[in-house]
């Protein structure tokens, strides 16, 4: 999957920051500069497993030319080893 542009809405960037302690500057370079695990999730959108300073997961939907995302939090355990596994 190839990623050039990721759009974040200001109340979901303002709840991952929040909620996750995430922002936006670690989002983007999970997806675009960084080599993310990319999986389907449910209702048509995308995961992606990221390694930052911390492991990432990130949920999204893919539009024309860019990247919507819905939510991002540190993995989970579980998500942690499939992004190992899927290296």
């Amino acid at each position: 999957m190839f990623i050039k542009k990721v759009l974040i809405e200001l109340t979901i960037l303002e709840k991952i920051f929040k909620k996750h302690n995430v922002k936006m500057e670690e989002v983007e370079w999970a997806l675009l500069r960084n080599e993310p695990r990319f999986f389907r999730a449910k209702e048509g959108r995308h995961m992606a497993l990221a390694k930052t300073n911390r492991y990432l997961t990130i949920i999204f939907t893919c539009e024309k030319n860019s990247t919507k995302i819905i939510t991002a939090y540190p993995s989970s355990g579980w998500q942690i080893n499939l992004y190992k596994v899927k290296k």
